[in-house]
């Protein structure tokens, strides 16, 4: 084989190192037809017709046995069943136990929200609460959940917004409207759009040809075809210059212009020029970006977090994203470089998920209450060691400089984990290498000690188990 062609061969090789080096897979969906994103940390999970929910560990919450599934609210689910016909559906509302709360009744339903949800019946909308009664009849053409006391609903084709007594606080005469975000609600007046305010006046008069939600103090709006943004005092910001746009999330939009996409900031600067096939908003600070045929994921400043390597990604939720490559096909986690990791909360993470320094044997403490303090102190000379320890995948504290006198950090057993963990980690060698602390954990019946080791290659780990009395 030539040199050049060798050369080639071991760089396209290469690639899916380099990639996978940045995430790891958390679990495999292969089971499954479909899943969605997490939400509340559960995803929806299908198998033919039939779909349940599955945690962040993979494992099955609910098996799956519903025709008709929603995510989470206000620890009520929406589920239900196909006629046999499938001509409709008819669903009620579960617990996080899969078991109906309220029955199989309605067309179609929301999300509950303030203590009410929105439910369709003999082809209208109305109101329920948490405990099944209609406190306002099916009497809405359409009608969206609350938000902040108010709530979207339309009557005889037009839109106005009532309370939660069914009072109309804001006349339904509007041509179109979406429900209020940041104390704004976009309403149609004839054929333009404008803002109001929740007393149902104009604070932005109706100038545009479409109008949507605030979020992060900035309205996506369209001119002419072109996509900009507005303040809250109706002033142009970013004037309309883009083809497609998302709003705001982590202080980035993603916009297309010439069929390219980038990200701007909410001065309209690209700060992520466009060079995308497709790009997805910014979520947990990372954005989904397609790059040829290939999806990968960046952060704010555009650095790329894991290279284009995926036939199909989607957003981080919960810390997990869905990913596909070839025929496998599951859920991704994104290991941050050492720089980074320190900045990123990863809940329920594994250790090994948490950092890439290698990690010690560590020790078994059990303790006899859920609730339980441990504090931290130099251990033997203070010589300027820097620590932070992160449990079950959450920073509890950063960089850290450790004195004779003990911090307290409270700490709560989390039951759905096979593994809780508190990982220590050295941000320098202090004066007298290893990096060396004492932790005392407390749980009010029993006080254990711990000394813990680590240098800027490898973590030491406490691991927790629960024996209640």
């Amino acid at each position: 084989m030539k040199p050049i062609l060798l050369l080639g061969v071991l760089l396209l090789l290469c690639v899916p190192t380099i990639a996978q080096k940045n995430f790891t897979w958390a679990f495999e969906t292969t089971a499954y037809s479909r899943v969605s994103d997490f939400t509340r940390n559960l995803a929806i999970a299908a198998q033919g017709r039939l779909k349940g929910y599955i945690d962040t560990t993979g494992k099955v919450h609910i098996s799956p046995k519903f025709n008709v599934i929603d995510g989470f609210s206000e620890d009520r689910a929406a589920a239900g069943y196909h006629q046999a016909d499938n001509s409709s559906s008819t669903v009620g509302f579960i617990n996080r136990s899969g078991q109906f709360v309220i029955a199989p009744q309605f067309e179609n339903t929301g999300f509950f929200q303030e203590g009410l949800v929105n439910v369709k019946s003999g082809g209208l909308w109305g109101f329920l609460n948490n405990g099944g009664r209609l406190v306002l009849p099916c009497q809405y053409e359409y009608a969206e959940m609350f938000v902040q006391g108010l709530a979207l609903v339309q009557v005889n084709g037009k839109y106005g917004f009532i309370n939660p007594e069914g009072r109309f606080l804001i006349p339904a005469e509007y041509d179109g409207a979406s429900s209020f975000s940041e104390g704004l609600a976009s309403v149609k007046a004839g054929k333009k759009y404008g803002y109001i305010n929740p007393d149902g006046r104009f604070v932005i008069s109706p100038n545009f040809d479409a109008a949507y939600s605030f979020k992060e103090g900035l309205a996506k709006v369209e001119i002419n075809g072109q996509l900009g943004f507005i303040n809250p005092q109706g002033e142009m910001v970013i004037p309309p210059q883009f083809d497609f746009a998302f709003n705001f999330n982590d202080g980035l939009a993603a916009v297309r212009q010439n069929d390219l996409w980038g990200f701007i900031d909410q001065q309209g600067n690209f700060v992520i020029a466009p060079q995308y096939q497709a790009a997805h908003s910014f979520s947990e600070e990372l954005a989904c970006v397609k790059k040829g045929e290939k999806w990968g994921y960046v952060w704010t400043d555009g650095s790329e977090a894991i290279p284009p390597y995926f036939d199909e990604a989607r957003d981080f939720k919960c810390e997990l994203a869905y990913a596909r490559v070839g025929t496998k096909k599951g859920f991704i986690r994104y290991v941050a470089p050492l720089e980074k990791e320190l900045t990123l909360d990863r809940p329920q993470a594994a250790p090994e998920e948490v950092t890439r320094r290698a990690i010690g044997e560590g020790q078994r403490i059990t303790v006899t209450k859920p609730n339980f303090v441990i504090k931290v102190y130099d251990h033997k000379r203070i010589d300027g060691d820097i620590i932070s320890l992160n449990y079950n995948g959450k920073w509890v504290l950063k960089q850290f400089e450790l004195t004779a006198e003990a911090h307290e950090i409270p700490i709560v057993f989390d039951r759905g984990l096979s593994d809780n963990y508190l990982l220590f980690y050295a941000k320098n060698l202090g004066r007298e290498p290893p990096n060396t602390a004492a932790i005392v954990i407390s749980d009010g019946t029993s006080t254990q000690k711990v000394i813990l080791n680590a240098d800027l290659s490898k973590c030491d780990i406490i691991y927790f188990d629960l024996k209640e009395n």
